[in-house]
């Protein structure tokens, strides 16, 4: 397979807020009498629109609960200052000089992908962005993804995705791609176990070459680390 475009989620992916994402809804549980599991980060939390959370995790809350936290949230990420995954600013400025379609797929408001295109100035790296708004169903479903393949007129199964939830590799596997786990190593067997094809810590090592590989006609490699590299092209 000769791969023609990549995917990137956002918060975990292009940003690391692992720690922060944790923290708050860990606080929420707290406030509300819900005590969360690792199970339940990792199925409903991480990677998932709020909507999925709430209804899986407190189905309690009014509605009026909801508009708040929500507001709550919101006010808290416009504020927040926001700390790039290491080597993937780099990245994808070497996509966008070789002209690689690009795109980002998140489970996130558009503000909130604005604040973090203005902090990181990230503004022109991706061809497309798909936010929560645009889609019926979030992750686990792939509706992000293949929107994202139809606006960057590639076939799914050409399109490379790199995530970090369990609900965004299942994700990207329902629609066709292949999708590169971004976790570390201590926890990256569970994104394995649901289908991701390999998994790095960061992007430190991600690189593009022009060397060939295997004879392989491809002109150009994506490298993830020494030992695994990716072909694309036209």
């Amino acid at each position: 397979m000769i791969y023609t475009a990549i995917l990137f989620d956002m918060d975990g992916v292009v940003i690391d807020t692992h720690q922060a994402v944790t923290e708050f809804w860990l606080a929420l549980g707290a406030e509300h009498g819900v005590q969360l599991s690792q199970a339940d980060f990792q199925q409903h939390i991480y990677g998932c629109p709020m909507n999925h959370t709430f209804d899986l995790l407190f189905p309690h809350l009014s509605d009026e609960q909801r508009r708040a936290i929500f507001a709550r949230l919101e006010t808290y990420e416009i504020n927040a200052t926001y700390t790039a995954v290491p080597g993937v600013i780099a990245l994808l400025q070497s996509l966008r000089r070789r002209n690689i379609p690009t795109a980002l797929v998140t489970s996130a408001d558009t503000w909130k992908v604005e604040v973090v295109e203005r902090q990181l100035e990230l503004q022109g790296l991706f061809t497309t962005r798909i936010t929560v708004g645009e889609i019926e169903r979030g992750k686990p479903h792939p509706d992000g993804y293949l929107l994202a393949a139809r606006r960057l007129q590639q076939p799914p199964q050409r399109c490379l995705v790199f995530e970090d939830a369990i609900s965004g590799v299942q994700a990207a596997i329902a629609a066709g791609t292949t999708c590169i786990g971004v976790r570390p190593p201590e926890t990256a067997q569970a994104l394995l176990d649901v289908g991701a094809s390999h998994t790095i810590p960061d992007f430190t090592g991600v690189t593009l070459s022009d060397t060939p590989a295997n004879g392989h006609p491809a002109s150009l490699w994506l490298q993830l680390g020494t030992e695994v590299g990716l072909p694309f092209g036209d």
